[in-house]
């Protein structure tokens, strides 16, 4: 059963119950004062009566009852009795009757001088009241015994009843009508929400329900909204990576297909044995460094790897200190290559991670040696900063384009791919260097000009100290 069948039929059965109970409780207390008050009526002209009759009886002569039959005849005549049968006894003498005896055949309690009883009563002749009464006329005892009608009450009351199943049954197809526009405008919301959840569900991410109401259903709505946009943003992201990743896995799969290919080549050579010493050298020399690039790749991709699930064993150091063991480890090398390399730091103590941020700096001065073609200076600067560090990579060599700065930290990107691939690069170094960035919380931002060199600013947070000594 459908939530929008659910609601009419409750809306229904509320209006039906409502209306059934509110109009059966106003006919019942109509019928019951109007009865009591026609009742009451009753009683008081057959008090009247009475007493009327003990009034005669009292100033004539009380054992001749003539005239009390006279008087009840008189009032007959002009009409002011309101009884509907009347009979008048002395003994088993009837005095006076009005009406037929039949309507009187009911047995009514015997009441105490000068007071009366009352039977209400339902017969052929309809529903009325018996009244009965004794006055004392001497030794002689007068019944007066006299019935009321009260069919008309009961009429009424059959008439109410008529007629307000016909406005009860009017109402009920009205209420049904009503609940089913108002469960229509009440679930139409909802029905837009579903059929958008069916076509988000059906691959259509970019479906959204945008009911643009004050209630609660607006607010699930918007909700809903925010809710599919983060999924989208989500399942985009992961797509985003999916794509990366297969692009990563190509890029390493074609990093060693070449040496791979030519390692076999040469290899081959070798084991075939026909090449004089120049070539046997050149071709070992060649299987050597490719090797080597090889094992270094190999490395670069374990750090990748590693530093996804590793937590950061922080240690405090003096950043000058630290630094300068930097500059010692890859002076050679830079002067190998023409380069002078010029490393400067605050004498402040920071915490950091000492073998990662080591990698970090290795590779971001390796990458500018490589910009350089003719030698030239890097300079490397360490501050400690609130919270922690930061360092400051500089050169003056190719420098790169702006459209380039966004993927240089991709995995496998390179800018110059001819020239990393001669100079033994992966386009791994800086990927690396990201992951560094963001174990310690930091960022890496680039600026470069062509043609006048790079600066790269990595901004590190451990737990920064205050200089001592």
């Amino acid at each position: 059963m459908s939530y929008r069948l659910k609601l009419i039929i409750t809306i229904s059965l509320l209006i039906a119950l409502s209306f059934g109970i509110g109009g059966t409780l106003m006919i019942t207390t109509s019928f019951n004062v109007t009865l009591e008050q026609e009742t009451q009526s009753a009683l008081t002209t057959f008090e009247n009566t009475q007493r009327t009759l003990s009034l005669l009886n009292s100033l004539g002569d009380q054992s001749d009852f003539t005239s009390l039959a006279d008087a009840l005849k008189q009032m007959e005549s002009q009409n002011l009795s309101q009884w509907q049968a009347l009979s008048l006894k002395a003994g088993d003498t009837q005095l006076f009757l009005s009406g037929s005896a039949d309507m009187l055949e009911q047995t009514v309690p015997t009441p105490s001088e000068n007071q009366c009883t009352s039977l209400p009563i339902s017969d052929k002749y309809g529903h009325g009241l018996l009244v009965k009464s004794i006055i004392l006329a001497g030794d002689t005892e007068l019944e007066v015994l006299a019935r009321f009608d009260l069919s008309h009450v009961y009429t009424l009351r059959d008439t109410q009843q008529q007629q307000y199943l016909i406005v009860y049954s009017a109402v009920i197809v009205f209420g049904i009508v009503a609940s089913i526009f108002l469960s229509v405008a009440l679930t139409r919301h909802l029905r837009r929400l579903t059929v958008t959840v069916r076509k988000i569900s059906g691959g259509d991410l970019s479906r959204r329900s945008q009911i643009k109401t004050h209630d609660e259903f607006g607010q699930l709505s918007r909700d809903f909204d925010v809710m599919a946009d983060k999924l989208q943003e989500s399942i985009s992201k992961l797509e985003s990576d999916m794509q990366r990743q297969e692009s990563f896995m190509g890029a390493f799969a074609h990093e060693l297909k070449t040496p791979m290919t030519s390692i076999i080549g040469f290899a081959d050579l070798l084991r075939q044995g026909n090449m004089d010493e120049s070539t046997r050298i050149m071709a070992s020399e060649y299987i050597f460094s490719e090797g080597k690039r090889l094992e270094r790749l190999s490395f670069k991709l374990l750090e990748l790897l590693l530093l996804k699930k590793d937590t950061l064993t922080m240690t405090r150091v003096w950043l000058n200190t630290y630094l300068g063991e930097v500059e010692r480890a890859l002076a050679p090398n830079m002067k190998a290559k023409n380069i002078r390399l010029v490393c400067k730091a605050e004498a402040k103590r920071v915490i950091l991670e000492t073998d990662l941020v080591k990698s970090l700096l290795y590779n971001l001065v390796d990458n500018a040696s490589k910009a350089m073609d003719n030698g030239g200076i890097i300079a490397v600067h360490g501050i400690a900063i609130p919270g922690g560090c930061q360092f400051q990579v500089v050169d003056n060599g190719r420098g790169m384009e702006p459209a380039e700065l966004t993927k240089i930290t991709e995995a496998f990107y390179r800018v110059d791919k001819a020239r990393s691939r001669s100079q033994g690069g992966a386009g791994l170094g800086l990927a690396l260097c990201k992951q560094i960035v963001e174990l310690h919380n930091g960022s890496i931002q680039f600026a470069s000009t062509p043609g006048k060199g790079t600066r790269v600013t990595v901004t590190l947070y451990g737990k920064a100290g205050s200089a001592d000594g």
